[in-house]
């Protein structure tokens, strides 16, 4: 709440610049734009008093300047979560210096336990979410390589190979009988490259093994059908043990899967998600839900796919289920519990993928 002894102080960050507003009752408004880099940090850490509140969006940048201003300066930092934040991006006006004094006035006007803040991750809770956006966006350029590669033998009229047949580093090497000329140096190159990411994505996985073979709730996650190592991972990086998220839905909006809602007199409908929130928490979801619509150890998840898709079509349907595992998920780790209906033995298989033993009843040993 406004307070005469405090400043409040609005950051929008930029990826090379930051635009700073600070505001206090009675007293103009203070304004100057500034660097990111370290220099930048330093001279705003020498600007600020140790009784200021200073707020910004949650983005790539905001935690470790959170950090930063923490231990240098003293005063109290909090990161909002952008999903919530309608006035600012809804706005008319949507200019960085707009947004700074807006995130400013909004920390004045509200009491702190109203603000939406997104909690400063641990040091492993970072750690982990470099590790899952490493390994997503090398998966992507491996993807990118695979279909430059697959429209290279379509040129040539090679038919009946599919992007799936260019995965295997044997069939890539076969596949270079087809080519001559300058084709085949392009292919050869691109095979170099995608054999380099491989071994890269798979020291990657093997990274995040290791991360959940020492998670305790690692079981108790996997036991939800549909989700593996990856999401497994996600969900620890970006969710935690959940414990500050109040429910399920908080965690789907966290993720910006929850629908848009229109408004106008009577009338209420919901629109398409918001995709306001974690992308990557979101995208491997989606990839989950769809190993478990196909997995024949997740009937019930099958069945509710299959219920949606009848009224909603394939699209909403899938992300109706990404949201429904992302809430099981929080709803199991949180309750210490394994999903309702995993059996044992689909518990022993999917830990003993990891390496990670278990006793009679699907737990570590």
């Amino acid at each position: 709440m406004e307070s005469p002894n405090h400043r409040y102080v609005g950051i929008d960050l930029a990826k090379r610049t930051m635009e700073v507003r600070i505001v206090q009752d009675g007293l103009p408004t203070i304004a100057w734009n500034q660097k990111t880099d370290q220099e930048g940090q330093l001279r705003l850490a020498k600007k600020l008093l140790p009784t200021d509140l200073v707020a910004f969006e949650a983005c790539g940048a905001a935690f470790p300047l959170s950090r930063f201003l923490i231990q240098q300066v003293g005063c109290e930092v909090v990161v909002l979560n952008p999903g919530a934040l309608a006035m600012i991006w809804a706005s008319t006006r949507k200019t960085d210096a707009e947004d700074a004094i807006k995130i400013a006035q909004f920390i004045q006007r509200h009491p702190r336990e109203e603000l939406p803040i997104v909690a400063l991750p641990s040091q492993k809770e970072e750690d982990r979410r470099a590790v899952v956006s490493e390994l997503e966006s090398k998966k992507g350029l491996r993807n990118q390589l695979i279909n430059r590669l697959h429209t290279i033998y379509n040129r040539i009229g090679v038919v009946g190979l599919t992007r799936g047949n260019l995965k295997d580093t044997d069939n890539r090497e076969q596949q270079l009988l087809n080519l001559d000329g300058r084709l085949l140096t392009q292919a050869r190159r691109i095979n170099a490259e995608l054999d380099l990411l491989e071994k890269h994505i798979a020291e990657i996985k093997e990274e995040v093994k290791e991360a959940l073979r020492e998670e305790p709730l690692t079981p108790i996650l996997l036991s939800v059908p549909g989700v593996g190592s990856a999401l497994a991972m996600a969900f620890l990086a970006h969710v935690g043990d959940g414990s500050r998220f109040s429910n399920g839905r908080q965690v789907a909006n966290f993720a910006g899967m929850t629908p848009r809602i229109d408004a106008s007199g009577d009338s209420i409908r919901l629109g398409s998600i918001t995709k306001r929130g974690c992308t990557v928490l979101r995208s491997i979801a989606v990839k989950a839900a769809w190993a478990a619509i196909h997995s024949d150890s997740a009937p019930l998840i099958k069945k509710k796919y299959e219920a949606i898709q009848a009224r909603r079509g394939k699209a909403r349907a899938i992300v109706a289920i990404a949201r429904h595992l992302l809430e099981l998920m929080w709803s199991v780790s949180v309750h210490q519990e394994y999903y309702r209906t995993s059996s044992v033995q689909y518990r022993q298989a999917k830990l003993a993928r990891l390496g990670i033993k278990c006793n009679s009843v699907g737990s570590v040993a």
